[in-house]
């Protein structure tokens, strides 16, 4: 959506950039990010008189391929759009599975200051750019030396203890052929059980990543 990280970080040149609303999807902070920094990004999920505003990009397919292998853990669903234009638009677009351990959590400011700036500078509709701009964005918590050591410690132990789960839902996708399947659905696993431990260990410890103590 923001044309510095879709333009600029991912070098993508699309022949066309066309507001829309993709209607049955929602706007979700589902996907696992990293604790205490950067704890939570957007997907679109399915969700009945729901609706979510955005930009369907014409890009090539070596674009979209590089675009699908850097978004890591998104699955791709085909969609149909609605062009600010009137024109009715055949779209893919990334969804994510909200996983038990990790649900639904607020943005970082960096991220979510993303969203607002791409969907000003698309010309999105102003009730949708309100809706962006009331987004409750994570607020950091100060770790001092020995929490933060304590986090770099538990990455070994944490990774290991994914692998049963992670290598099961692998296994279980790869005896369909589905390679790029696999991969993702172990980097699902492994996400689910590093927030896993986050909850039960350091949330009490250090406070709820992407979710703020007052709440």
């Amino acid at each position: 959506l923001n044309p510095s990280t879709f333009d600029g970080v991912r070098g993508m040149r699309p022949t066309s950039s066309t507001p829309c609303v993709l209607r049955g999807f929602e706007l979700a902070f589902n996907v696992p990010g990293v604790p205490y920094v950067e704890p939570a990004f957007a997907s679109a999920v399915a969700r009945e008189g729901a609706e979510c505003h955005g930009v369907a990009h014409g890009i090539t397919r070596d674009e979209w391929e590089y675009l699908v292998t850097t978004e890591g853990s998104y699955d791709v669903v085909d969609v149909d759009c609605d062009a600010y234009d009137g024109r009715k638009l055949r779209c893919k677009t990334l969804t994510h599975r909200t996983l038990k351990n990790f649900g639904e959590r607020a943005p970082s400011l960096r991220y979510a200051t993303l969203l607002r700036e791409g969907a000003r500078f698309h010309g999105l509709d102003e009730a949708w750019i309100a809706r962006l701009d009331a987004l409750e964005t994570y607020e950091p918590v100060e770790l001092d030396l020995g929490q933060r050591a304590a986090l770099a410690l538990s990455v070994g132990p944490t990774l290991l203890a994914a692998v049963p789960a992670a290598g099961a839902a692998a296994a279980k996708r790869l005896s369909t052929g589905d390679g790029r399947g696999a991969v993702i659905d172990a980097f699902v696993e492994t996400q689910d059980v590093v927030w896993g431990v986050q909850n039960a260990f350091f949330a009490p410890w250090m406070g709820s990543s992407g979710r703020n103590a007052k709440k």
